[in-house]
């Protein structure tokens, strides 16, 4: 019976956990640990102080430890699409069957938008109603329409983004100008002259605020 006993007695000691020598009274949280509110001197802890049973360190304050933030990535920033447009820049542009014929199909106005239907060689651009010459074709930026003011005593509207180019026609001092595209250092719109009439071309940046 002796021997029981102390088998017994042996056995119980055996299924106790090592680690609750250092137990006290409190449940511990998702982190496995808690904050002493009972017989903390007793512990060799101070009141309120937040601590583990796992072996992790302790904190003072009843204040659990804050996870770490992450820093969201930098938002990218879409680069812009530049749209181009091909126009004509000629009065009449001659718009033929098929490349190098002489016999005109029909004919495009100054300003008429050429939808590339596929370029032929370097002189020809085909469109729907046929081909027509690179040579009487421009091209400008499309921007954000907007108004600009004539602001010398006279400014010049050019056929294509050079100045040196055919004249359109002119307007004087403080006229409006319909502004859609840009190119070369030139305004892209409309406008009227002195006398009313509608002008459609490039006008230089230089005389416009």
């Amino acid at each position: 019976m002796k021997y029981f006993y102390h088998f017994i007695v042996l056995l119980t000691l055996l299924l106790v956990p090592f680690n609750m020598v250092d137990a006290h009274p409190g449940r511990t949280d998702a982190n496995g640990g808690h904050t002493c509110r009972t017989n903390c001197e007793k512990w060799g802890l101070q009141y309120g102080q937040y601590h583990y049973h796992n072996g992790g360190s302790t904190s003072s304050g009843g204040s659990q430890p804050k996870p770490s933030t992450v820093k969201p990535a930098p938002a990218q920033t879409a680069t812009p699409v530049v749209q181009m447009k091909t126009i004509v820049a000629v009065d009449q542009a001659k718009v033929v069957a098929y490349p190098n014929s002489t016999e005109a199909v029909s004919a495009l106005w100054y300003g008429f938008e050429i939808s590339d239907e596929g370029s032929y060689d370097d002189q020809f651009v085909k469109i729907a109603q046929g081909y027509v010459s690179k040579l009487v074709l421009t091209q400008y930026t499309v921007t954000q329409a907007k108004t600009v003011t004539i602001a010398t005593d006279k400014a010049y509207f050019f056929a294509t983004p050079v100045a040196t180019s055919t004249v359109r026609g002119s307007t004087i001092k403080n006229t409006l100008v319909q502004v859609v595209g840009e190119s070369n250092g030139f305004y892209y719109g409309s406008s009227k002259d002195a006398n009313g009439k509608i002008l459609v071309g490039f006008v230089a940046k230089t005389v416009v605020k």
